[in-house]
């Protein structure tokens, strides 16, 4: 009896083969090399273009955290799973033909669903689901079918091209498939770098939404080409596309494993290193891009015949870069920018290429291409995932970093490098850094340009610093054998994460970063990151003084000088909480509203024993949970005097709470004699210029004040501080002029949020060429 099925199927194969020669027959003439590499290049680029660009869609809704690129890189990495599986079930399990009309089908509902995806994506954020589940919700939503479709093109086309190319040449060495994976990281490394320094400077978030669609329309087009040019091989019909994998012996689980760490630990220091610097800058796609940028680079060297020959030099450098690596963590708050983020870079790049070549030595033949592939994309998530998801919620320091810094030297030290005759032309550069010198001459170096970047700065910093440079060439200098480099570099870091940081009275983590307590002598200090977010004076006399950006010397103290000539019985809406500060200064009968995004650190402001500015204000208090501008957006109009923006995490600064947008929004909020008040202070960028131009185009009346400690103001507690205050009425700002507050500079163009390019609001000298 006729199975219905195989009797559907049996009439579907006959209609593919009959349409497909007709579609491959122009296309023929074209090289499978350029037809599928061309393929595989386009949707690298595109992938890797709309990622940074789907970070910057869903991080101003959920609060502009750097977890949130965290959990964007292990989306997309989870995403590359199931397309690579995908890819592997149609590879290796149905014919060429049935698997290339299914395929066109993926990618074609993918532009539908992309197409359709909401243009506004606050209107996708479910508050009520935990911040983790709803931006992956949201995620999907925006960009899941269209990234499934792309991220498994490459080893799908891979496995055709192989094919295709075995059959026009059984004997051919360019059957051989890895030279494609090359060049897919090559486009998506071209994509990172165009995005920040092409594509965001020039076009909006709508512009470039409507342009990546083109995009994918396109390679829609070019895959129904390149399909049909496999359809077409003999026995497509009837053969799956990795027909040399029937019968060939499947490769060891223990094999398997290594293939997995050795994609797990470079993609967790990825996101580790991207954590590490996104927190103490900000969540931009330059910060953000540059370590993926260095990821996909590492792979192009590391899977091409001409970018294999530098291997030999790299793993005789990677000791000294994983020591480099861990270095900051003993004094990362002291380190000037540049150095700091030449360490981070130079190490990721060192380690992922010495890794990832340890990968590619060990690569199977095409025969499991796919098999090679879903296997390292798995790696990928694990490592993604245990930075993005298991380190927040089982860690409440950043452990994950230490981790995988020492899981990076473990690995060197397990897989030792296959037998390698290095190209005659690299030889002398081998013999310049060979035996010890390989291991202490290059950290050297180094560490002489970071001990030149210290001198002048803190003098515990500096202290720090060398102290910590000398604990890495000691350690360099007696780990000759790469097993005992690797328990000795674990011991060390070890030491520097548990043990000498400074006791915290409280540390937990959340998905907004790390929050600790810790006290001195003379007062406890709310930290956030490595920056400081609020302290208190031990003394009672002087618990109700607050100190840093808010003394009362500083611009606080003039707004609430000049607070204090209104009526009484005031409403104040603050976003940021930090340790409550603020509330030092409202009056009795005043009523203090505080939005706080992280439950973290509303729990540690809340806790007298702790910090008592909630406790002892004068004011009504209460505090909201949730992003500021959101919860903003739901009070009336009209029912606050006084909006003071005052969110950051870490250093980085919620560029969504700066924008033309959310500057309309809080001034919706303010009567018609308000104050709205912006702190502005940073050690990287120079906003105020920005945030002041959105004012005026509001038409707002603005001044500002950048404030500099006398040398008894700063003994007193007081420390640098940039505020910024907007009213409607330039009469409503003479007692802060009478203050010396002046009229704030202005920027050519404001930051809105279509249109939020950061990069030309760095401060003079913290990159190069800016």
């Amino acid at each position: 009896m006729t199975n219905p099925l195989e009797a559907r199927r049996s009439a579907f194969d006959p209609a593919v083969g009959a349409v497909a020669p007709a579609i491959a027959r122009p296309i023929r003439a074209i090289p499978p090399a350029i037809l599928f590499g061309g393929s595989i290049g386009l949707s690298a680029f595109l992938l890797f273009s709309v990622e940074p660009l789907v970070g910057r869609l869903a991080t101003p809704v959920f609060g502009g955290a750097a977890g949130v690129w965290a959990t964007v890189l292990a989306f997309f990495q989870g995403v590359l799973l199931l397309g690579y599986l995908y890819a592997h079930i149609l590879a290796t399990r149905l014919p060429v033909r049935r698997a290339a009309a299914i395929h066109i089908l993926v990618v074609l509902v993918a532009v539908l669903a992309t197409a359709l995806a909401p243009a506004r994506v606050a209107d996708l954020r479910d508050e009520d689901l935990p911040t983790l589940i709803d931006l992956v919700r949201v995620l999907t939503i925006l960009i899941g079918p269209a990234a499934f479709a792309i991220t498994s093109t490459t080893p799908l086309l891979s496995a055709w091209y192989a094919r295709v190319r075995r059959e026009a040449d059984p004997d051919a060495r360019t059957s051989d498939p890895y030279w494609l994976y090359a060049l897919s990281n090559g486009g998506s490394l071209v994509a990172l770098l165009a995005y920040p320094l092409l594509v965001e400077p020039a076009l909006g978030l709508t512009a470039q939404r409507s342009v990546w669609l083109a995009g994918l329309a396109a390679l829609a087009i070019v895959l129904v080409g390149a399909a049909a040019r496999a359809a077409v091989t003999r026995a497509a019909a009837r053969l799956p596309s990795a027909v040399t994998a029937v019968g060939a012996p499947s490769m060891p689980w223990r094999e398997r494993t290594i293939w997995i760490l050795l994609a797990a630990i470079p993609s967790g220091l990825l996101s580790a290193v991207t954590n590490l610097i996104t927190t103490d800058l900000i969540a931009a796609p330059l910060l953000w891009v540059v370590p993926l940028a260095i990821y996909l680079a590492s792979f192009v060297v590391a899977f091409s015949a001409r970018g294999r020959q530098v291997m030999p030099v790299v793993e005789r450098l990677a000791p000294a870069a994983a020591t480099l690596l861990w270095i900051p963590l003993g004094s990362s708050a002291g380190w000037p920018i540049l150095p700091l983020l030449a360490i981070e870079y130079g190490g990721l790049a060192l380690l992922a290429i010495a890794l990832h070549g340890r990968l590619a030595q060990r690569r199977p033949d095409a025969a499991h291409v796919t098999s090679f592939y879903l296997t390292m994309s798995l790696g990928g998530v694990l490592g993604g995932l245990f930075v993005a998801v298991v380190a927040p919620l089982a860690f409440d320091g950043i452990w994950e970093y230490p981790i995988l810094v020492a899981g990076a030297v473990a690995m060197l030290a397990v897989t030792r490098p296959r037998a390698f005759a290095p190209p005659a032309r690299t030889r002398p550069l081998l013999r310049l850094v060979g035996g010890f010198r390989w291991r202490v001459t290059p950290y050297a170096v180094v560490a002489a340009v970071l001990v030149a970047a210290l001198v002048g700065g803190d003098a515990l910093a500096t202290e720090a610093g060398l102290r910590w440079l000398l604990v890495g060439g000691l350690v360099l200098a007696f780990g000759g054998q790469p097993a005992f480099l690797a328990v000795t570099t674990s011991l060390v870091l070890v030491l520097a994460t548990f043990i000498l940081p400074p006791a915290a009275v409280f540390r937990d983590r959340s998905f907004f970063g790390v929050t600790e307590v810790l006290r001195t002598d003379d007062a406890t200090v709310l930290m956030h990151g490595t920056t400081v977010h609020g302290s208190q004076w031990r003394d009672p006399a002087r618990s109700g003084d607050p100190g840093s950006y808010y003394a009362r010397s500083g611009p606080v103290g003039d707004i609430f000088a000049v607070w204090a000539e209104r009526p009484a019985n005031g409403s104040i809406a603050v976003m940021g909480l930090g340790a409550g500060t603020l509330a030092a200064f409202p009056r009795e009968g005043d009523r203090l509203l505080f939005f706080e995004i992280d439950e973290v650190v509303a729990r540690v402001a809340a806790d007298p024993a702790l910090f008592t500015y909630l406790r002892d204000t004068r004011a009504t208090t209460s505090v909201r949970i949730g992003d500021g501008r959101l919860l903003l957006a739901r009070e009336p109009a009209a029912s606050h005097d006084l909006v003071m923006m005052d969110a950051f995490s870490s250093d980085s600064i919620p560029v969504h709470l700066i924008t033309v947008e959310a500057l309309e929004e809080a001034l919706r909020t303010l009567r018609p004699n308000g104050l709205l008040a912006v702190h502005v202070s940073n050690r990287y960028y120079d906003i105020g210029p920005a945030v002041a131009t959105g004012a005026r185009r509001l038409g707002l009346d603005v001044v500002e004040l950048q404030y500099q400690p006398t040398a008894d103001e700063a003994r007193a507690g007081a420390g640098l501080a940039h505020w910024l205050v907007a009213a409607r009425d330039p009469a409503d700002l003479a007692g802060l002029r009478a203050r010396g507050w002046v009229d704030a500079r202005l920027a050519d163009h404001p930051l809105t949020d279509d249109f939020a390019d950061l990069l030309r609001h760095l401060r003079p000298g913290v990159l190069p060429g800016r």
